[in-house]
């Protein structure tokens, strides 16, 4: 037997995982078991894998991060629109109310908490009407601009979205404006009738009596 050298099993020296340098593919197989069939080589460690959950663990994985992908850009589209409606809303707002809240709002409340104290007792379509005639009232004596401002908003909406209504009010508004109009005459006409009767009389007495 001869002499064995020290360094004569340099070729059998493993590396050890976690290191720099990289084992051969050969020592590798060696070191997986059963012959390196389901088993990975990750990082230095030895992982056993089964092929079909593999396969159906990456399918999960991948419909769930489509489903969250897909519910977190549902989300923020909610979260726009609502931020867009709040600054829609907000600007709607301070465009139709143009008089100062306070103390006008109170005024309104309170004539319209009072006309529904006055008729509590009455039929529901009077406690209805009568609380909200009080209220609009108050609106536009204490709050003239909102009030106009309002009207001209509904004036719009209605055109809008109900163009018939509209129409039947806006001839509603003509003959009411034709009516006013021909009772105004009629009275201007009575009066100047009532004058010159007046005026006749007073003439006829006048010439007729000593």
């Amino acid at each position: 037997m001869g002499k064995r050298s020290f360094y004569e099993d340099d070729e059998l020296i493993i590396n050890k995982p976690g290191v720099n340098v990289e084992i051969s593919p050969e020592l590798k197989q060696q070191q997986l078991p059963s012959g390196g069939e389901d088993v990975k080589f990750v990082d230095g460690m030895t992982i056993r894998t089964t092929p079909i959950f593999e396969e159906y663990a990456n399918k999960v994985r991948h419909y769930l991060h489509h489903k969250f992908s897909l519910f977190d850009a549902e989300l923020s589209n909610l979260k726009s629109a609502f931020h867009n409606e709040v600054t829609c809303l907000k600007s709607e707002i301070h465009t139709v109310v143009q008089d100062p809240v306070l103390p006008g709002l109170i005024y309104i409340l309170t004539g319209a908490l009072t006309g529904s104290i006055l008729v509590r007792n009455r039929a529901l379509p009077i406690r209805f009407i009568v609380p909200t005639a009080i209220g609009t009232g108050a609106l536009s004596y204490y709050m003239p601009k909102t009030y106009q401002a309002i009207g001209v908003k509904y004036e719009r909406l209605e055109q809008d979205k109900l163009p018939e209504v509209a129409k039947q009010r806006q001839e509603l508004i003509v003959q009411y404006q034709k009516l006013k109009q021909d009772l105004d005459e009629n009275s201007v006409k009575a009066r100047d009738s009532l004058e010159s009767g007046i005026h006749d009389i007073r003439k006829f007495i006048k010439d007729n009596l000593p």
